[in-house]
């Protein structure tokens, strides 16, 4: 495939996946994987409510990480990338500071639930704005919303436990979790199908 052509490709992916520009399909694949697992952690352990807060936490650590990357490496649209950097800011604030509670037990309960379930809260209400500014010049489309979605029923879930996570509660978070670290997965195969196939098209004969 000449340069030309590659080039013609990569666009060709921009255009059709702004969202996700410079994320690899197989990174989306390791976000579902590891969103299925914690998930999965949850309903298989349902007393596991303080580990849960910190699973959840080192998710929203490891995903504003790559985030803030990608920001300094111009792989975000600018049309959203001030959200997504307020985004990336808040998981990394929120992140932190419960891996180091974690390490140092600078808090007393309910005090790490309450954090984190803002932190998710408020990742999902940028994250709506975030659809609502840009969905027409990126055309974004409704799968856009899941992950912001997602992040305001969690943080309103673990607001509404504030004490413990526990019983139905817990249950209902790991299955909203496994569901989405499902959706991840089946993104993640769409993303190599539209990848193969835009390669193929824009191949030379």
């Amino acid at each position: 495939m000449s340069e030309q052509t590659t080039e013609m490709a990569k666009a060709a992916l921009r255009q059709a996946n702004p969202l996700r520009r410079g994320m690899a399909w197989w990174v989306v694949g390791l976000e579902g994987l590891i969103v299925l697992g914690i998930g999965l952690y949850i309903l298989t352990q349902p007393q596991a409510g303080g580990r849960v807060v910190l699973l959840l936490a080192l998710y929203l650590l490891l995903i504003s990480i790559e985030r803030t990357l990608n920001g300094f490496r111009d792989r975000i649209p600018p049309a959203i990338l001030a959200e997504r950097m307020v985004r990336a800011g808040v998981g990394l604030t929120v992140g932190l500071i419960i891996a180091l509670d974690a390490w140092q037990g600078f808090m007393t309960p309910p005090a790490p639930t309450v954090i984190l379930s803002l932190g998710w809260l408020l990742l999902g209400v940028v994250g709506l704005w975030e659809w609502v500014s840009a969905r027409g010049e990126l055309g974004l489309g409704l799968g856009a919303l899941l992950f912001p979605l997602l992040s305001t029923l969690v943080g309103l879930l673990m607001l509404v436990s504030r004490i413990a996570l526990g019983g139905v509660l817990l249950q209902t978070l790991g299955i909203v979790a496994a569901v989405a670290g499902v959706a991840l997965l089946g993104y993640a195969f769409w993303l190599n199908r539209q990848s193969s196939t835009t390669a193929d098209e824009l191949a030379p004969n």
